[in-house]
């Protein structure tokens, strides 16, 4: 079926509602995009779900999202042949980009629908890089005016380095290039330094959520500086740094952040914002080696003073010293004589008071004596009275004298005391203690 034929088909749908088959719509359908379209159009829209097939062919969406929030207004596929891939992939090399998801983009594409599956796509053939390179900045722009005038700019640069930041977070991919040259840097360097790594994606889809998760989860720990590093590549790849979430969580954490993108053109929003922006991984860590370095040569020059002022201090009182031995030696048989006058004074006078002390003492204790052995008569006698008159009280009580008086003592079977015949019932066993012994009897009627 011929574009030219088109509209009488879709008319006769409009006016008697036919029904037609799906190849017949399809075709329709083709038709009437062939006529819209006849060429190639430029379209833009952000990259979402790349991905590159078996057959070196590339796929993706491209996706247009609403001004206000980040939900989708509307999609479509996107196919990139093997064949159209070289003037692309050289564009972006000389703009310093590089396909990826998140990268807004400008391409040249021809809308292509394919009748027998009913799918629509655009066939890409080129792309703009000064478009996305312009968005890019301008993104960048925009969000730097908005934390400025949030006073975010410079908050975590006021974050005081420890003078020895031996205790470091380290944000980067395992195992790339960039965590090998910022840990190599540091162990080249001797110091003790102790790295906390925490393994996350930095490029990619949601790398900007995970390395804000990583930032905010080093920053609970114990540690005196965090390193976001990465290892350099195109401009795009830097997307996750140029993020509002990445750059809010660095102004927000509590202890010093050192970047080290590896990009030498650009500087991110991340390193804006950070306390330390070096150029790579290895600058970063030396940042840190040279802070450690900085205290040890304050350390050693503060002991250079201390020895100096030390020699001096010494010298000084050495020749004191000497200047107090000879004035002792001058002045020793004059001085020694007179201690010795007064040394023996203070021993007579001593030896004087001793013997007179001594007599007076003699006479307090004999005097002490005395009154001691008339008290201690006087207690005695007054002790052994009182002592006849409680032990004549004594043997009145005494149970024994009272049950020769004639009076018992009756207790129940348990040994409990009978105090009155109330306490008793029949047949209860009694035990009856009199002066000569003891009698046990029954009780019949209480």
């Amino acid at each position: 079926m011929r574009p030219d034929d088109q509209p009488s088909l879709l008319d006769g749908l409009v006016g008697s509602e036919p029904t037609v088959g799906v190849a017949e719509l399809n075709a329709a359908i083709h038709g009437a995009l062939t006529q819209s379209f006849p060429g190639p159009v430029w379209v833009r829209g952000e990259i979402q779900q790349l991905h590159v097939s078996r057959n070196d062919h590339t796929y993706f969406e491209l996706v247009e999202k609403h001004e206000r929030g980040d939900q989708v207004k509307a999609t479509i596929r996107v196919a990139l042949f093997r064949d159209d891939r070289a003037p692309v992939n050289r564009a972006l090399r000389e703009a310093g980009l590089r396909l990826a998801n998140g990268v807004e983009v400008r391409v040249r594409c021809r809308v292509d629908y394919y009748p027998p599956t009913g799918r629509l796509q655009l066939l890409m053939s080129g792309i703009d890089p000064t478009f996305t390179v312009g968005r890019l900045a301008a993104d960048r722009e925009r969000l730097l005016r908005v934390l400025a005038a949030e006073g975010r700019l410079g908050r975590n640069a006021e974050r005081p380095l420890p003078l020895v930041p031996l205790r470091v977070g380290l944000v980067t991919s395992g195992g790339s290039a960039a965590y090998r040259d910022f840990v190599h840097e540091l162990e080249r360097s001797r110091y003790a330094f102790r790295v906390v790594h925490c393994d996350v994606r930095v490029q990619g889809a949601a790398a900007s959520r995970r390395v804000a998760w990583a930032l905010r989860r080093l920053a609970g720990l114990d540690l005196d500086a965090v390193a976001l590093v990465r290892g350099g590549g195109a401009r795009s790849d830097l997307a996750a740094f140029d993020a509002e979430v990445v750059a809010r969580t660095i102004t927000d954490l509590p202890v010093p952040v050192l970047t080290g993108i590896g990009h030498e053109t650009d500087r991110t929003v991340a390193d804006e914002v950070a306390h330390t922006c070096a150029k790579t991984p290895t600058a970063a860590a030396g940042v840190l080696i040279r802070a450690v370095d900085a205290y040890l040569d304050d350390l050693e020059r503060a002991a250079q003073r201390v020895a100096v002022r030390s020699r001096t201090a010494v010298s000084l009182a050495g020749r004191e010293l000497s200047t107090l031995a000879h004035r002792v030696r001058r002045a020793g048989p004059a001085a020694l004589g007179q201690e010795r006058r007064v040394l023996d004074d203070h021993r007579r006078r001593t030896v004087h008071a001793g013997r007179r002390h001594t007599r007076d003492a003699v006479q307090v204790v004999t005097g002490s004596q005395r009154a001691l052995v008339a008290s201690a008569r006087r207690s005695l006698r007054a002790g052994a009275l009182e002592l006849d008159g409680v032990d004549a009280r004594l043997r009145a009580l005494d149970p024994q004298r009272v049950l020769e008086r004639g009076y018992t003592i009756t207790r129940d079977d348990a040994g409990v005391l009978v105090r009155a015949a109330s306490g008793v019932g029949a047949g209860a066993v009694l035990v009856t203690e009199t002066a000569d012994g003891r009698l046990r009897s029954r009780v019949e009627e209480p």
